[in-house]
């Protein structure tokens, strides 16, 4: 059974969010800048010769925590309110831990800081690659044939698409 520090239970968000500022700059990232705007965040950083940004979801409240003069008023919302932050705190410590280990790969050589954050690269125009890819992607499953990203490179003698 995993304990509640081993989950992210007992570290505070605030915590989590200053973690992930100072690992990435001891990593060498620079302009390292943590927002959020309703229920999703958003992380960017310089690094590599490249602008990234991560933006995600936050859990947030069915919208029945906050119903002023509701009878769920009292232990029933302060209950729901304490899940909620619990999630919440989960959730930044998740994140904390999954760059991390990324930034760890780079350090170790196994990966690039590029390609373990290819889908948060920003490119010009402001949308990260994930936003570029994404309903290429989707469009692809939906009609079963393959992409076409940009013009198609020339195979090479000898080199199998399979390892």
């Amino acid at each position: 059974m995993t304990s509640p520090y081993t989950r992210g239970d007992s570290i505070s968000s605030g915590a989590s969010r200053d973690h992930i500022k100072q690992a990435l700059l001891d990593y060498g990232a620079t302009d390292v800048l943590v927002s959020q705007r309703g229920n999703r965040s958003a992380i960017a950083f310089r690094g590599g010769g490249r602008q990234f940004r991560i933006v995600v979801s936050m859990p947030h409240s069915d919208g029945t925590l906050l119903l002023a003069g509701d009878i769920a008023q009292g232990p029933l919302r302060d209950a729901k309110a304490k899940v909620l932050d619990r999630a919440i705190r989960r959730f930044w410590h998740a994140l904390a831990v999954s760059i991390d280990a990324k930034l760890g790969a780079a350090t170790a050589g196994v990966a690039t800081l590029e390609s373990e954050f290819l889908a948060h690269v920003v490119l010009p125009g402001s949308r990260t690659v994930l936003e570029e890819l994404e309903p290429v992607i989707d469009s692809a499953y939906r009609s079963g044939r393959h992409p076409l990203f940009g013009a198609s490179a020339p195979s090479l003698p000898g080199l199998s698409a399979t390892i």
